[in-house]
């Protein structure tokens, strides 16, 4: 199926996260222009080698730090001066750890909510005036679905899900009338590094099995298995396709069935 996406100016933020660069190798594949967004230079360049070896086209790869408006602002403009206006904005940077509430003091909630929330905040705020210039445009950010199925001991990034949310949802009603679509997209775990990473954490601070931590989040899935990055990739392309042209300020859960309630 042609998505229409060819030669479309899609910029990823967090590209060399697992599912940044997941979304990045779906829309290279799609034939789209890409500007890659990333904090690790080393890392935007081996992400950058694999997708032209591949044929894929890369406008340039970019490296950014969205805790930083200046920083980000200068990276959404460095990504227009190099490839023009931006079609397809997809957010996939940051993530909120946890821990014990007890345990988590103010710096510690504003440093995990700094980057997913903050800094999705700051590209949308740059990006946008673009898009409602020109009148047109596809927004996706993945999100996660603890905004609808919040963990205890991952409450900073529950926090940040939710508002996400919010944002997306009045967002869509502010850019709608400008040709604009904006949607989020709800993954519940996926097997990565960086979920191997937080599972290990929490054994750590429990003193329990990496198995036995993530065995609760296995059951809660109607499938029993975790997702894919391939997986939560194929939705964002769908949402920034003209397939999709008639859905905005919603949210598509990748979750296995976990939470139970629409």
């Amino acid at each position: 199926m042609d998505l229409k996406l060819r030669d479309r100016h899609v910029l990823i933020a967090g590209a060399t996260g697992g599912l940044g660069a997941a979304c990045a190798r779906a829309f290279a594949t799609e034939g789209a222009r890409l500007s890659l967004l990333g904090r690790s230079l080393e890392k935007l360049a081996a992400l950058v080698r694999e997708l032209t070896s591949a044929g894929g086209q890369v406008v340039d790869g970019i490296q950014s730090d969205l805790t930083d408006a200046a920083s980000t602002d200068a990276a959404i403009a460095g990504a227009v001066r190099q490839g023009g206006p931006i079609d397809v904005l997809v957010c996939a940077a940051g993530n909120a750890q946890g821990g014990i509430f007890t345990d988590l003091s103010d710096a510690d909630w504003k440093r995990n909510l700094e980057l997913k929330l903050f800094g999705t905040i700051r590209l949308l705020r740059a990006a946008l005036p673009g898009m409602q210039a020109r009148r047109a445009g596809r927004i996706v950010v993945i999100v996660g679905n603890s905004a609808k199925l919040p963990e205890p001991r991952m409450l900073p990034g529950a926090a940040a899900n939710s508002a996400l949310l919010a944002i997306v949802r009045g967002l869509a009603e502010e850019v709608g009338p400008q040709g604009i679509c904006i949607n989020a997209v709800n993954p519940g775990p996926v097997r990565s590094s960086r979920w191997d990473q937080q599972m290990a954490d929490i054994a750590a601070q429990e003193k329990r099995t990496v198995a036995d931590v993530e065995a609760p989040f296995l059951a809660k899935s109607a499938l029993r298995k975790l997702g894919s990055a391939e997986q939560v990739a194929a939705q964002v392309l769908f949402l920034a396709s003209e397939l999709a042209g008639h859905t905005t300020g919603t949210s598509i859960t990748l979750d296995g069935g976990s939470v139970k309630t629409p």
